[in-house]
């Protein structure tokens, strides 16, 4: 029943294999692997979320959605499976909503990724016959909390969180991660950090980015307030880029 390549230690997230390995949860980060590439850069200023949406032909771009408001504050974006990222950004929502209740103050963003890993870690703790699937998804959470604070935070499908100044998941991730290593610097502005993940977006991607195919939220700390880029902003920064390049 059971082997060295995985047969058998991949029905349960619940069984280790004689490495220490759990394939479910392997598979689940494969998942995200396949994704398509959201970036997030912190600044001083604020804090930027950029995501590219992949269509299929005919597809309306609207009815795809990468990334998602959770509170004034507070943004999530998303690569792996949408319908575990629905669910768990519901779960955000709802967590932000009952932290205001209680605190009477907005949720820190470190305090909402720790509750995304605890609702992973509790599905992960399930035996896969009571539906325990690790949710094959991967969050960027990206927040100016009540101190003024940029943050971005990282969850993965194993259920830890990191904090960064500058991230990748998704197919991308190591051609943009590569990109954001040599150019990020914390001193940039709002409209610097757009532009350096979008030429990012542009090393990792194969196809040509366009106002349909990429989305972008901004969170400054000046307003606290996130805020999402229409498609006619979208164009203008992709034109001024062009413009830039020629």
């Amino acid at each position: 029943m059971f082997g060295v390549s995985g047969k058998g230690y991949d029905t349960s997230t619940s069984i280790f294999s004689p490495e220490g390995r759990i394939f479910a949860a392997e598979y689940a980060k494969k998942a995200v692997e396949q994704g398509a590439t959201t970036l997030g850069v912190q600044v001083k200023e604020g804090v930027i979320l950029l995501a590219e949406k992949k269509l299929q032909p005919l597809q309306e771009p609207d009815s795809i959605e990468k990334i998602a408001k959770v509170d004034d504050h507070i943004g999530v974006s998303t690569s792996g499976f949408m319908a575990d990222a629905r669910q768990l950004i519901q779960e955000a929502r709802v967590k932000a909503q009952s932290y205001w209740l209680t605190y009477e103050e907005p949720i820190p963003g470190e305090a909402l990724a720790e509750h995304i890993c605890n609702v992973k870690v509790t599905r992960l703790s399930l035996d896969m016959r009571q539906g325990g699937r690790p949710y094959g998804v991967a969050m960027l959470i990206a927040s100016v909390d009540h101190d003024g604070t940029p943050r971005l935070f990282v969850t993965d499908p194993v259920a830890t969180y990191r904090g960064y100044l500058a991230a990748v998941i998704g197919r991308g991730s190591d051609i943009a991660g590569e990109y954001l290593q040599k150019n990020y610097k914390r001193t940039k502005k709002m409209d610097s950090a757009i532009h350096l993940a979008l030429a990012a977006l542009r090393e990792a991607s194969d196809s040509e980015l366009d106002s349909e195919n990429v989305e972008i939220a901004t969170i400054p700390v000046k307003t606290h307030k996130f805020e999402k880029l229409s498609n006619e902003e979208i164009a203008e920064i992709l034109a001024e880029e062009t413009s830039k390049n020629k």
